[in-house]
């Protein structure tokens, strides 16, 4: 694991409850985030809802499958994220969030600490970005409610300069590929 890898396990351990916007540019050092996130979740005995594409999710959880045994294994819950956010063949908050609370309700219906990775696409939806902003300003009231930390994941190519500024602002912290920052005093 290299040095800046090291850092951001650092940084996400010493996040107990929290929001973040992580805005990834390399698809190597998004595994490699991603693994740690959830190795250090599970090592701890908290719950990881990893909501992934098809595409990337084989390659993290071939990683998981070396760091984790079979019975820590189970405390991670895998959701595709088509599925997840696009369930009614939109994006549709009130849908997610409903969903949301569902997926971490079973989890912490025993008083189980939940971890939650969130890999945010999109195609072509008309008000999308205002969508992901809704959803975003609803979550953010939820975590600390539910006490988790919230990793939302989204493709640095993807997020317009006006929707990373509208991110910032409802996260408490912003996260990219090597380091994690708190915006806690720039939130409104």
């Amino acid at each position: 694991m290299n040095e800046n890898v090291k850092e951001m396990s650092k940084g996400l351990q010493r996040v107990n409850t929290g929001h973040i916007f992580y805005c990834s540019q390399e698809l190597e050092k998004y595994i490699e985030n991603a693994i740690s996130f959830v190795v250090f979740g599970i090592k701890q005995g908290d719950y990881v809802l990893f909501v992934e594409n098809t595409r990337i999710y084989p390659m993290i959880r071939k990683e998981l499958e070396d760091c984790l045994t079979a019975v820590e294994l189970e405390q991670l819950l895998y959701v595709n994220n088509f599925d997840f956010y696009w369930r009614n063949g939109n994006f549709h908050p009130p849908t997610i969030l409903k969903h949301f609370k569902e997926a971490t309700g079973q989890l912490v219906k025993n008083g189980n600490y939940v971890r939650t990775w969130g890999h945010i696409e999109w195609g072509d939806q008309e008000d999308i970005e205002r969508e992901i902003v809704e959803y975003e300003k609803a979550l953010d009231m939820m975590v600390p409610e539910r006490n988790t930390v919230s990793v939302c994941a989204y493709d640095a190519y993807k997020v317009s300069d006006s929707l990373k500024i509208r991110l910032l602002a409802v996260h408490g912290f912003y996260m990219t590929d090597e380091k994690m920052h708190s915006l806690a005093l720039n939130k409104v």
